[in-house]
């Protein structure tokens, strides 16, 4: 983690919390807007919604599992094909 990964972030969280360009430039200390839409990255909501529902599945599945006495290697060895 770099400083300059933290300013990426922090303008792309300024982004999604619904804070203007100019806003975010100036939070920033740029002069100019066209670097500040370099810094902004948007998030998809359509990715980030399918990660979490695969994170959600892959846990139930590792909690039943695990509930019916397996073991976290056995769980996922099993998950991954292995």
């Amino acid at each position: 983690m770099t400083p300059h990964t933290l300013r990426h972030s922090f303008a792309s969280v300024a982004a999604d919390l619904g804070y203007t360009e100019p806003t975010i430039a100036a939070m920033l200390g740029h002069a100019a807007g066209s670097i500040t839409s370099r810094y902004i990255h948007h998030l998809d909501s359509v990715l980030v919604s399918a990660a979490d529902n695969v994170a959600a599945t892959i846990h139930a599945m590792m909690v039943t599992r695990l509930g019916a006495g397996e073991s976290t290697r056995d769980t996922l060895g099993s998950a991954s094909g292995a």
